[in-house]
């Protein structure tokens, strides 16, 4: 082939391949393009359809844990049982005092599954009682949180306890699983206990997981049971509980009520310890400065059948440095104990325990003091003193206008005792009773109300420490209800002489015989003798006589030697 015709060829052959092979490539490659979205968009929605399905196990897993966390599913049940724990929680578990646990008005959300319980908690603690109640409420495994926390200290120095007020939520899932009669499973524990060695024995395990370990709380103490097998639980402290701290072993006692205490994933490896920088620095009361004493709380005397109940506490000093330690010095009657820590002593003598004075010193260490503190501290064993009795007052009327006064007796079988006698607050305006005869004067203004009156007379020995003795009078206050008492009738039942009084203000029929007390009107009188026509009444040791239709406002006193004879009976 000639060059020419080579060249040409070859040329064809380019103009060919430009226009030909695209069409072929795009024929060929085109398919397998689409293919390959087609794949990619299938892979996407798949991956996709694979996210959505792990997102709808995530929230099912969510709401499974929501559901076993949730309240009961009946919102009575839910805000009773709710109740009940929190209240426990902050009277048992946190020491709290004067507790009051309000619910709010069941909020019921709309086209919603679940019911909002409210409550609101006012009660007064400590910082460090605060710190034990939120730790242990936040430890919970329930669908619940605190919505509001305020704290008022009432002053700026020592350890003051604040007037806590707090309000909670919690959730009731309608589909959650009931609960049974307490928001928690219980039981109860079936035979003392007081060896960790051995099993804690309870009557029965129904609502406890079956597999160890897992948290319980009897009263404030709480425990690790690490084996559990039926009835048969091995016990170990929980070193969050103020006895796991100590290092003291608690006994439980049968019947004791043993409470499952779940625990949230995120508190099973806190610590209560991590928030002591609470109490250190503590925000409602001023740094104290560097005067260390002791201080005594409680009485250091008592008596024979008492206990005593003493509280040594250690002031003014960094108790961010350490913790005080008490310890007695000296020779401790036998029976006697004191708390190292809290620095209570107490001792219940028994009977053969000789009586007298007791001088220990009371020692305090802490890495805080310069040097130790101790002070000397007497005490005191006595004879128990008994406490005063009142002699019964009777009934009693006073009448308007004129002066009342009534004798208050009381006895002391203790010896050489002092008693002396007073009004409670609260009596009437213008009363008064005389400390040491118990003699009570008043004279009811003309513009009292009539009707009874109630006061509170009160009588004190001079023992150690002394008695007060409390008893409760009414007196009537009225008109002078002796100018309408007349005497009606004088009769003989049986060899029995006996008279008649009769109230025409009242219709009221008063009946005596010899011996028998009159307490009428304004009078206190002993019946001395009943003769046919005439009575003749014992008071403020004289005679008076009433004869036969006359009223109380006609008795008049008797000279000894103008007295009646006795009438001799018939033989």
């Amino acid at each position: 082939m000639q060059l020419r015709e080579k060249v040409l060829a070859g040329g064809l052959t380019a103009v060919v391949a430009f226009y030909f092979v695209p069409m072929v490539w795009e024929w060929f490659v085109t398919p397998v393009d689409d293919a390959e979205r087609t794949l990619a968009a299938a892979k996407k929605f798949h991956n996709d359809r694979k996210d959505e399905q792990l997102r709808i196990f995530a929230n099912q897993r969510q709401l499974k844990d929501w559901k076993g966390r949730s309240l009961s599913p009946k919102p009575q049940d839910a805000a009773r049982n709710y109740q009940q724990w929190l209240t426990d929680l902050a009277e048992v578990v946190g020491e709290f005092s004067n507790v009051q646990v309000t619910p709010d008005p069941v909020a019921a959300a709309a086209n919603q599954p679940f019911v909002t319980v409210r409550f609101k908690l006012k009660a007064d603690a400590t910082m460090a009682q605060v710190r034990q109640f939120l730790f242990r409420f936040f430890q919970a495994d329930l669908l619940h949180s605190i919505t509001q926390l305020e704290f008022v200290s009432p002053a700026a120095t020592g350890n003051p306890r604040l007037t806590v007020n707090m309000s909670f939520e919690a959730l009731s899932l309608k589909d959650a699983q009931p609960r049974g009669p307490t928001l928690l499973p219980r039981t109860e524990v079936a035979e003392d206990w007081q060896d960790p060695t051995h099993p804690l024995v309870v009557r029965h395990a129904e609502g406890f997981p079956t597999k160890a370990p897992f948290l319980v709380r009897v009263g404030k103490h709480y425990f690790e049971v690490t084996e559990a097998s039926g009835n048969n639980w091995t016990l170990a402290t929980d070193p969050n509980s103020p006895q796991g701290a100590a290092g003291r072993p608690v006994s439980l006692l049968a019947d004791e009520t043993v409470e499952f205490a779940p625990v949230h994933p995120e508190f099973s490896k806190r610590a209560i310890a991590q928030f002591d920088p609470i109490l250190k620095r503590n925000l409602f009361v001023k740094p104290v400065p560097y005067a260390p004493k002791l201080d005594f709380v409680g009485s250091k005397s008592f008596s024979r059948g008492g206990t005593l109940d003493l509280t040594c506490r250690a002031i003014g000093f960094d108790l961010s440095q350490g913790e005080p330690i008490f310890t007695l010095e000296g020779e401790a009657p036998s029976g006697m104990s004191l708390d190292g820590r809290s620095g209570k002593l107490t001792w219940k003598p028994d009977e053969e325990q000789a009586l007298g004075d007791f001088k220990l010193n009371m020692v305090v260490k802490a890495a805080g003091l310069k040097e130790q503190l101790q002070q000397e501290l007497v005490v005191s064993f006595k004879q128990s003193n008994k406490p005063p009795k009142f002699e019964t007052l009777g009934e009693r009327h006073a009448v308007l206008g004129k002066e009342f006064s009534m004798p208050v007796k009381a006895t002391d079988e203790d010896p050489e005792t002092k008693l002396s006698y007073s009004l409670a607050p609260g009596a009437p305006e213008g009363s008064t009773i005389n400390a040491e005869t118990g003699e009570f004067k008043w004279t009811p203004p003309v513009t009292t109300v009539p009707g009874p009156v109630k006061l509170t007379v009160q009588v004190a020995d001079n023992g150690n420490p002394p008695n007060t003795v409390k008893q409760e009078v009414t007196i009537t206050v009225g008109d002078d209800l002796a100018q309408f008492t007349e005497l009606t009738g004088i009769f003989d039942k049986n060899g029995t002489r006996e008279f008649w009084l009769s109230d025409k203000s009242t219709n009221r029929r008063i009946v005596l015989k010899e011996g028998e007390v009159l307490r009428y009107a304004d009078i206190e009188a002993t019946v001395f003798r009943i003769d046919k026509k005439t009575v003749l009444l014992k008071k403020d040791d004289a005679l008076w006589r009433l004869d036969l239709g006359d009223t109380l406002k006609k008795l008049r006193k008797l000279e000894p030697a103008t007295a009646p004879e006795t009438p001799k009976k018939p033989s």
